[in-house]
């Protein structure tokens, strides 16, 4: 059974946390030394948090764009890791080890203050922005706290909180919280948009589908690697944006890398698609509006 028993174990101080080089002003989380040795930080854990500090995690962002006319419609932020030893890291690598909450708030919080940084210097400028997903693990994204932050770290650049999308990796605790909208209720007054990630291999019930308080999901990329070529493959991705579509959900479609593919999903036109056919994630969210306007 899924627990949230350490949301009681937070205390909340307004402090001043470095990130690097800049300094944001969020909600800092104490957490309770006293949990169990099961919740104690791996060693990954702890050099992830010693590695925000220091300055060598950044953001690239990857476009999303419509199906029919290729027009931008939302972007990806994605972290990386310049470690010091090891070079450039992806997120696949120490992204889904994290599983201790603390450092799992540090990093979404990370990703929050940097987008909304980059959100702030676009504003002044006449480039049309996009909606920007942020991938959140499910325990903390519904959290009341995390909603307060996201709140706070927006309203302090002055960047409306709609322009954020929280991206929930799926699984099968992410869809159960997901369908209680009393825990997604924080993100629904802060005017953030809910969407579930990497949805379609299998890790949460088809049954929570309809229940689920999301306004996009974003189809996992190993869906679209037999498409066109495999009819069931086709059959079977062809069956899920049909279902998707008359739920009324905003559907992406992640790993489209062929003409094939990307002329096979006209047939969805209201469909988003994402991958490197169309662009490759890029540094600066200003770069990355702007290759958005070239596309």
């Amino acid at each position: 059974m899924l627990t949230l028993d350490y949301r009681k174990s937070v205390s909340l101080a307004t402090t001043a946390t470095t990130f690097g080089t800049r300094t944001a002003c969020v909600e800092q989380t104490d957490w309770d030394d006293s949990r169990d040795d099961s919740m104690a930080l791996s060693e990954l854990e702890d050099r992830v948090s010693e590695g925000l500090r220091a300055g060598e995690f950044h953001l690239v962002f990857q476009g999303a764009y419509r199906a029919a006319g290729g027009a931008p419609a939302r972007l990806e932020a994605q972290v990386r890791w310049t470690h010091p030893d090891y070079g450039l890291l992806l997120p696949g690598i120490f992204m889904m080890p994290l599983e201790h909450p603390q450092v799992a708030m540090e990093m979404a919080l990370f990703v929050i203050d940097g987008v909304c940084r980059e959100l702030r210097d676009c504003l002044s400028s006449t480039a049309a922005l996009q909606p920007i997903a942020i991938t959140v693990p499910a325990q903390v994204a519904v959290l009341e706290s995390f909603a307060d932050d996201l709140t706070r770290i927006a309203r302090s650049y002055g960047v409306p909180a709609n322009l954020l999308v929280i991206e929930v990796p799926d699984s099968a605790d992410a869809a159960r919280l997901l369908s209680l909208r009393t825990l997604t209720s924080g993100l629904r007054s802060a005017g953030a948009g809910i969407s579930l990630g990497k949805w379609g291999n299998g890790a949460s019930s088809l049954a929570l589908l309809g229940a689920l308080d999301v306004d996009t999901v974003t189809i996992a990329p190993d869906l679209m690697g037999a498409v066109p070529r495999d009819p069931r493959a086709c059959m079977v991705l062809s069956a899920l944006l049909d279902l998707l579509h008359s739920l009324d959900v905003q559907v992406v479609v992640n790993g489209v890398e062929t003409k094939e593919q990307l002329q096979w999903l006209n047939s969805w036109p209201d469909a988003l698609v994402q991958g490197f056919l169309l662009s490759r994630p890029k540094a600066g969210l200003a770069n990355a509006l702007a290759l958005s306007r070239e596309s």
